[in-house]
């Protein structure tokens, strides 16, 4: 009985992580109406040392890959486990931090036409509360990594409870992506 327990606790866990790639997905495989040009993919980061690269599964390889196999483990362990080949939960435990780590596995950014796409996560239109743009300067927590983000902004995109992040090192692309967000929240408010 306890067994059952534990592999119920691990489905409520997993059946999530598999929405989740699989939503990634097909959400990489619809046209994104930012980023657009070089000049916006060079300008945007996830990550203070990194440009995104575009929202399309050949350009997110490693984040494709990472998932799809620990995936294809647990699903495996899964199946060992209930057929009876080991008793123990801990090889599951291994896996863990991926499951937490999800959102830092994906490097894009991208807005598409329902929603924001940022890491691992979708946010649609209907659930951002608003945005707001931080200046990097000498006190901000991505000042001093490279010199292309100071002087920059993190964009924080607000819903009820979470927030998603990404840092905008272009005043131009500043200015694209304010006009691209308003324009979405004004029509979702009227």
């Amino acid at each position: 009985m306890r067994q059952w327990i534990i592999t119920v606790l691990f489905l409520v866990f997993f059946v999530p992580y598999v929405y989740l790639y699989l939503r990634q997905i097909i959400k990489m495989n619809q046209t994104a109406t930012f980023p657009v040009t070089k000049e916006d993919v060079t300008a945007i980061r996830r990550q203070p040392k990194a440009p995104i690269a575009l929202p399309s599964i050949s350009h997110q390889k490693r984040g494709f890959y990472l998932n799809g196999i620990v995936i294809l483990i647990l699903l495996f362990l899964l199946t060992a486990k209930i057929l009876g080949y080991f008793s123990e939960w801990t090889y599951f435990s291994i896996l863990f931090p991926m499951l937490i780590n999800y959102s830092q596995t994906w490097n894009v950014f991208a807005i598409m036409d329902n929603g924001v796409l940022c890491g691992g996560r979708f946010i649609p239109w209907e659930r951002i509360q608003f945005y707001e743009f931080e200046p990097i300067d000498n006190d901000h927590s991505y000042y001093g990594y490279v010199p292309e983000v100071n002087g920059g902004y993190e964009l924080e995109i607000k819903t009820k409870f979470t927030s998603v992040n990404c840092i905008v090192t272009s005043e131009a692309v500043k200015d694209k992506l304010s006009g691209i967000l308003d324009a979405h929240l004004l029509s979702k408010n009227n």
